[in-house]
């Protein structure tokens, strides 16, 4: 992979077609652009040539700093030359390793790098047509041939020959990760948040950094009594407008 660094134009620099995220703290943005324009720019980000211009691969927070809160025109960056689905490990990745990462991104960037990893078998890309389904269906089937195991029940040979085929593969990716952990345990307590939340427990969540226990708890609110959901929402909504909104003020009072 080869790479070099220089200052490229800011505008000329599109965004990452592999960034999920979609909620950004415009507030420590802005406190990230007093930083560079103190003391410069830390670590540059990562971009890859397409076409005449240049495509991030990381750096989103950094990137919009500069451009949104300073004047400067160009930004220090690491150009290298990959494919798509290396782009989209080196971004899945990366995204994983910030610390202010909600806990449904986090469940969303571990799956971005097990699929990442897995779609170029055949089997595995077979198995669904999203990420996320692909990844709970061959964690679904490994995890039921180990519960059949235990109880000594007999196994298809079409599980076994899946468990045979990415067992092995699915666990040195779950320790590779850069805070390693279990599949079984992401399977069975964190994968189900992803599957099971809709859009404005989503939004909430990324904007409050919600813990687990939080999301469930407003999971269950809103399978007992949609006016107390709702009634959340629109409170979440109100106050993040008026952030909004005096942030804004702000901006022009500069």
């Amino acid at each position: 992979m080869s790479q070099k660094t220089q200052h490229i134009p800011i505008q000329n620099i599109d965004p990452s077609p592999f960034q999920k995220r979609q909620y950004f703290d415009e507030e420590k943005i802005r406190l990230l652009a007093k930083s560079i324009q103190k003391d410069n720019l830390i670590q540059p980000i990562i971009v890859r040539p397409k076409n005449t211009r240049f495509e991030l691969i990381a750096g989103e927070r950094r990137l919009r700093a500069v451009k949104n809160y300073t004047n400067i025109n160009k930004i220090e960056a690491k150009i290298i030359k990959v494919n798509d689905l290396t782009a989209r490990r080196i971004a899945a990745a990366e995204n994983l390793q910030r610390e202010n990462y909600s806990v449904i991104e986090t469940i969303e960037a571990i799956v971005d790098i097990v699929d990442a990893e897995l779609i170029e078998n055949k089997d595995y890309a077979a198995l669904d047509n999203s990420p996320e389904k692909r990844v709970r269906k061959l964690l679904s089937q490994l995890d039921s041939v180990r519960r059949n195991e235990h109880r000594k029940y007999q196994r298809s040979s079409d599980s076994k020959k899946m468990s045979h085929k990415f067992v092995g593969q699915v666990e040195k990716i779950f320790q590779n990760l850069p805070k390693p952990l279990e599949w079984r345990s992401f399977f069975n307590h964190d994968l189900s948040l992803l599957t099971d939340i809709c859009n404005e427990i989503k939004e909430i969540s990324d904007k409050n950094q919600l813990n687990k226990s939080k999301i469930r708890t407003l999971l269950d609110i809103k399978k007992e009594s949609k006016n107390a959901f709702q009634y959340i929402i629109n409170a979440n909504t109100s106050d993040t407008e008026n952030k909004e909104a005096q942030q804004k003020k702000m901006n022009k009072m500069k």
